[in-house]
C-alpha cells in the first residue's frame, strides 16, 4: 500500500471559494418568501444602514437548492462591488454574512414559537369583579 504524499500547491494558487450555507425546513416553493420575512426590518435591506456600515460595497448572491420536499439549502456569497473590498473590509463582509444567518435562525425560531403555542383557553381567564 502506498502512503499518501502531501500535495504541494503552487505559490499563487487560490483556495476554492466557500459559500456559507444553511438547510432550512421550508419547501423550495416558499423559501423566497421565508427569506424576505427574515430580512425584513434588518440592516441588510435598509439602504441608510448599508451606507453607514459599508455594506453598500458588497453584493449578496443567494442560491436556493431543494434538498427534499420539505427542506431547502440557502447559500450566500457576498462579493465586493469594487475591487479589493472583500480584502479591505473582510470583517464587514463576515459581519454581513453572520447577520443574514442570524436573521434566518430568528425567523425559524419565530415560526417554531408560533406553531408550538397552545391555543388560548377561555376557561383559564379569571373574571375581574
Amino acid at each position: 500500500m502506498k502512503e499518501m504524499e502531501p500535495r504541494k500547491h503552487p505559490k499563487k494558487e487560490l483556495a476554492a471559494r466557500h459559500a456559507p450555507q444553511l438547510v432550512v425546513p421550508v419547501p423550495f416553493d416558499e423559501v423566497r418568501d421565508f427569506v424576505r420575512r427574515a430580512v425584513k426590518g434588518t440592516s441588510l435591506v435598509d439602504p441608510f444602514a448599508q451606507v453607514l456600515g459599508g455594506y453598500a460595497l458588497f453584493e449578496p448572491h443567494l442560491r436556493y437548492t431543494a434538498v427534499d420536499e420539505t427542506h431547502t439549502r440557502i447559500e450566500l456569497d457576498v462579493v465586493g462591488r469594487i475591487p479589493g473590498a472583500e480584502t479591505l473590509l473582510f470583517t464587514r463582509r463576515v459581519g454581513e454574512i453572520d447577520r443574514f444567518f442570524v436573521a434566518m435562525q430568528d425567523e425559524l425560531d419565530r415560526q417554531k414559537r408560533c406553531r408550538s403555542e397552545p391555543p388560548d383557553d377561555i376557561s383559564s381567564i379569571e373574571s375581574i369583579d
